[in-house]
């Protein structure tokens, strides 16, 4: 008998080039993309309290008991300007059908800033208030004095350098207007002359001469003055939120959909869990959004039943919605109040059809 040696085994090494590769995918997977994820964010009940305070404070108004819920709804949004999106990132949101991929110069442009971002969605959250009370008072039956106001200027355009931000126009060739519509056809009628605008400076009205230049090919009107003017509202009545950190203007249906419930005797949602999105205008119309299936999935997770969603934005909810959650679509703030009413009776709402 011999003894047979036992057999020693090596590991194989791994050539330093191998390492290097691997290090390199590895850094690779971490490097900054120019995407955004868009992700639910929390939905916020503007009938509730945050601190022992209404999160939606409405002068004049008063909770009844049994009122369900009004929520706002939210959108998380990760990547540049404020933070990075890595392609590990990126392949987490491409799996994710809750999370959206957005190129980045889709929602910001170059240079912009975190800190621009958050003051120009603080300043859309806060006009959209004003908007939404004003649609809520008018939807009421209420007056809601109206001005209309130089917001900002094209640098470089007709009427820099003889309007100025914050002037109100109050008149056009000697006619008062009273919206915008009476100011374009005012500019188109003179074009490529100068209209004649009366506007209150300071407390002061004074006439001026505002050059007319012809718009670029496919605009709306044939003519511009290269000034942004909105409708401002002077409400009466007092609103304050609460929720720190959100931004934006698509709020503004919910917003308006609040101060018509605190006004009203009763809950108009009676006891329902209702959600929604959209932007609103002064006479009640509501407009499209952006992040519409993170929002309907943000608000089924907090216990939503009815959503409330922008027309234009139906299709986007394709074999999107969450089960148990019905969303419906609107056009106008009477529309949505009509459904809100009737959900709370335990009614389907008439003539209405669904998203999704």
């Amino acid at each position: 008998m011999r003894a047979v040696p036992s057999r020693t085994t090596r590991a194989a090494r791994v050539p330093f080039s191998g390492w290097l590769a691997l290090g390199s995918a590895g850094l690779a997977l971490l490097a900054p993309t120019p995407y955004i994820l868009e992700g639910p964010g929390p939905a916020v009940d503007l009938l509730g309290e945050r601190e022992g305070r209404p999160v939606l404070r409405v002068e004049g108004g008063e909770a009844d008991p049994g009122e369900g819920t009004l929520d706002m709804t939210t959108v998380m949004v990760g990547g540049p300007p404020i933070g990075t999106t890595s392609l590990l990132d990126l392949g987490r949101g491409l799996t994710d059908p809750a999370v959206d991929v957005v190129p980045r110069e889709l929602m910001y442009p170059t240079g912009v800033t975190s800190d621009e971002v958050g003051e120009a969605n603080s300043a859309a959250m806060s006009d959209s208030q004003q908007t939404a009370t004003a649609a809520a008072l008018h939807e009421l039956g209420r007056e809601v004095p109206q001005r209309l106001v130089v917001q900002q200027l094209v640098p470089g355009g007709p009427a820099e350098g003889v309007l100025r931000a914050g002037d109100e126009v109050i008149a056009a060739e000697g006619r008062p207007v009273a919206d915008l519509e009476a100011v374009r056809a005012a500019v188109g009628a003179a074009g490529p002359d100068p209209v004649t605008l009366t506007v209150r400076r300071d407390g002061v009205e004074q006439d001026l001469e505002v050059p007319v230049a012809a718009a670029p090919e496919g605009a709306p009107q044939p003519w511009q003055m290269g000034a942004l003017i909105e409708t401002a509202y002077d409400v009466p009545v007092d609103v304050e939120l609460t929720v720190p950190d959100i931004g934006g203007p698509s709020a503004g249906l919910m917003f308006a959909l609040t101060v018509i419930e605190r006004l009203t005797p009763g809950a108009m949602t009676g006891g329902a869990s209702i959600a929604g999105t959209g932007t609103i205008t002064g006479d009640g119309v509501v407009g499209p959004i952006g992040g519409i299936p993170q929002k309907v999935r943000g608000a089924a997770e907090a216990g939503a039943t009815t959503f409330l969603a922008p027309t234009a934005n139906c299709e986007e909810l394709a074999g999107r919605v969450p089960e148990g959650l019905t969303v419906y679509p609107v056009d106008t703030l009477g529309q949505a109040r009509d459904i809100v009413e009737a959900v709370a009776r335990g009614e389907s709402p008439a003539a209405a059809r669904t998203c999704g």
